[in-house]
């Protein structure tokens, strides 16, 4: 009975994970419209990566870290959580959600290159045909300077910038963890420790930009708590545990679905509920990025995991 109810289990899973993840970058949006990016990306990861962690504790899946283990994610935790998510909390306060969905789906892209270079993992032809688009489509993204925020313009660069080295120090996070060969740790303890080290420091960041001397909570807005709220529990705990139980019962390539779909939910949702405008020109972008994704994923069998 349960293995004929497998399929549907998948299925639901994956459709969970395409709506979490493709939303949360519209909750981003409207978390920092109120708070501070350091202080909210650092608040987080800290919740989520301790609610991670006590659950691998919970579910007795802890191990005694060695130091390699404990250096890796203080390490890529800085590198991932602090720098790659808190440049792209920053970014999300200029940006539309829908771009910043677009670039963040550059991952795979990204981590094909990583790969080529740093572990000599040479990709197939219809891979390098895949990065390719993905530049191209990247470079469309790049001239669209009026779909910055009202009032942000001036910071649509700065921007483009910041997402390109959220993404790229994400990826390079998960070379150094493929590298290191710590997966016989639990992946609930690795990203909990992960996400603590990257809270902690980005809250350190934060109260030394002065973010917290400034910051009037009463100012916050009720959709921004209900946002926070809703990226810590779904965006950060829950879908990750769906994608991690995905990544052992289902082929990698199904699972990596979720890179080409979630910049299509995060569209819809940004238009419905925020207003922002879908630029033609954005959406051959962003069929051009995910045609790249498509061809990579199709092709590698990896899985690919994800940055906001």
């Amino acid at each position: 009975m349960n293995n004929q109810n497998q399929p549907l289990k998948i299925w639901a899973g994956l459709i969970t994970l395409y709506l979490v993840w493709g939303s949360t970058y519209l909750a981003l949006r409207f978390v920092v419209e109120t708070v501070p990016s350091m202080m909210a990306s650092g608040f987080r990861n800290l919740i989520a990566g301790t609610i991670l962690f006590l659950f691998s504790i919970v579910s007795k899946k802890y191990q005694k870290p060695s130091r390699k283990m404990l250096v890796t994610c203080f390490f890529t935790g800085f590198l991932m959580l602090c720098f790659g998510n808190g440049l792209f909390t920053i970014a999300a306060k200029w940006m539309p959600s829908s771009y910043s969905a677009l670039f963040s789906a550059l991952g795979p892209v990204m981590l094909v290159s990583l790969l080529w270079v740093f572990n000599h993992e040479k990709p197939k032809p219809k891979v390098i045909a895949g990065a390719l688009l993905g530049i191209v489509g990247v470079g469309i993204l790049m001239s669209l300077k009026t779909l910055a925020l009202k009032g942000f313009e001036q910071y649509y660069g700065l921007g483009v910038l910041f997402l390109f080295l959220a993404t790229s120090a994400w990826n390079i996070g998960v070379v150094i963890v493929k590298k290191a060969k710590i997966f016989n740790y639990h992946a609930s303890q690795i990203s909990g420790m992960q996400m603590m080290t990257g809270g902690i420091i980005s809250l350190i960041i934060s109260l030394g930009l002065g973010e917290f001397s400034h910051f009037d909570i009463t100012n916050i807005q009720p959709k921004a708590y209900l946002s926070f709220i809703y990226l810590v529990v779904f965006g950060s705990t829950l879908a990750f545990l769906i994608f991690n139980w995905l990544s052992k019962v289902t082929s990698p390539t199904l699972v990596a679905t979720y890179t080409y779909v979630n910049p299509l939910v995060a569209m819809v949702l940004g238009s419905l509920f925020a207003g922002e405008s879908l630029h033609p020109l954005m959406l051959l972008a962003g069929g051009i990025i995910i045609t790249a994704v498509i061809l990579i994923t199709t092709a590698k069998n990896k899985a690919i995991t994800k940055n906001t």
